[in-house]
């Protein structure tokens, strides 16, 4: 990862230590100025680096003959007993070691210090072997409260979206359980009555539509056609009724109610839309009616005036 890690619930992240200038060390353990950098190849112009390439050089010393790669660039940090640790390893071959194959590696222990208000300086601690002429490993230590962990990685705005996904999910779960449970156990609903859907479900949506075409009614209104509500009572989504002998909590529940028929009317609907249907067709057939046929709204016309009716009720054409 680029110069951030994780420890269990630790988070470290030094990614503020990367800079445009190197970093020079000078210590009393050595002769040597050391220039490194962190998580990025050094900066400073090399010379007679070989065999290494220069542009993954991450930390070297100038020796007499050419400058001595001591690790190259790494980004990858890992946790030593708490704190982050930079490794920096196949640098240069080790000096005075003739046929060995050993190169020079290098080690950053960054350390917890909120007391340093700066990025902080590296140290270096030890060199192996001590002398100069043979030393291949070294060791820096830096103090900066950059190498304190956080308590959490920062949530990116996939991280929200999925624990928002998550609490919706588990919301929509508990809701249907619940009120399948209680509509089944409670009301004694069974089949598809005793499971819930949203107020607006592509499956309502579908009913309203269905409804509208068909004219059938959903067990709320008086007449065909979707309504919600009205003045016998109910409220909007069917909760609440004046009649107390009917169970009535049916709220978010889409389906039909109990003594209802198929198409969720109850039979006191069913026959108001009888009647209602009778009527239409007795003023269909009045409409449809020829006037003027055999004399018979002229004889109508007489027997409103009086003139055409004898006393016993007789229309005299």
């Amino acid at each position: 990862m680029d110069c951030t890690t994780e420890d269990n619930l630790a988070y470290y992240d030094l990614s503020r230590l990367k800079s445009e200038d190197d970093y020079t060390v000078s210590s009393p353990l050595s002769n040597h100025k050391f220039v490194l950098s962190v998580c990025r190849a050094v900066k400073s112009e090399l010379w007679h680096v070989d065999p290494v390439a220069e542009d993954v050089v991450g930390a070297y010393y100038r020796g007499k003959h050419g400058d001595f790669a001591m690790g190259t660039t790494n980004s990858t940090l890992t946790v030593v007993d708490g704190s982050p640790v930079l490794y920096m390893s196949n640098g240069s071959p080790c000096p005075n070691t003739e046929g060995s194959k050993m190169l020079a590696n290098t080690a950053i222990r960054f350390v917890c210090d909120n007391a340093m208000f700066g990025i902080g300086r590296p140290e270096l601690i030890a060199q192996f072997p001590a002398d100069d002429d043979h030393a291949c490993a070294f060791s820096f230590e830096w103090r900066t409260h950059h190498a304190c962990p956080s308590s959490r990685k920062p949530a990116g705005m996939l991280h929200l979206f999925t624990i928002f996904g998550i609490f919706v999910l588990i919301a929509i779960v508990v809701y249907v359980v619940c009120i399948t449970l209680y509509n089944r156990f409670f009301l004694g609903l069974k089949g598809w009555d005793q499971f819930p859907s949203l107020p607006f479900s592509p499956l309502r949506c579908a009913s309203y539509l269905h409804d509208k075409i068909t004219g059938r009614g959903d067990g709320f209104v008086d007449g065909p056609g979707l309504h919600f509500g009205g003045s016998s009572g109910r409220s909007r989504w069917g909760i609440g009724s004046q009649d107390s002998n009917r169970p009535r909590w049916r709220w978010g529940v889409w389906g039909r109610r109990p003594n209802s028929n198929g198409y969720g009317r109850i039979p006191e609907e069913e026959e108001g839309i009888l009647d209602n249907g009778r009527r239409s067709s007795l003023e269909e057939d009045e409409e449809s009616t020829p006037r003027g046929v055999n004399g018979f709204e002229n004889a109508w016309e007489g027997a409103r005036s009086g003139n055409g009716m004898s006393s016993d009720g007789v229309i005299r054409l």
